[in-house]
């Protein structure tokens, strides 16, 4: 995962990139990632915010590549990458309770 602003141009130490990340899948499976090149430059495609919903139940299951902040020195920055990549999902319901759930 490179920096969209700086394209790995940053010392590896700052942090700034992660990876490198295998993606399984295609644009047909559940799990998408696609390489492909546009503009002279290689790109991905994956998707980054992932939700599992059951209609019948108040709950949802979500995760995040990265985290939710777009800061490098923010604690948040890439907390989830980890349960992205192996799909664990944080749950999420009415009554605010929140547990993480492995869905592969």
């Amino acid at each position: 995962m490179k920096n969209i602003v700086f394209n790995g141009k940053l010392p590896r130490f700052l942090g700034v990139d992660r990876g490198p990340i295998t993606i399984n899948g295609s644009l047909a499976t559940p799990h998408q990632g696609q390489i492909f090149e546009s503009g002279g430059r290689q790109t991905t495609f994956s998707p980054s915010f992932r939700m599992i919903v059951d209609m019948a139940t108040e709950e949802i299951h979500t995760n995040m590549a990265g985290g939710p902040s777009d800061r490098r020195f923010s604690k948040w920055y890439c907390s989830d990458l980890k349960n992205w990549e192996t799909g664990i999902y944080k749950k999420v319901s009415v009554e605010g309770n929140q547990e993480k759930l492995p869905f592969k």
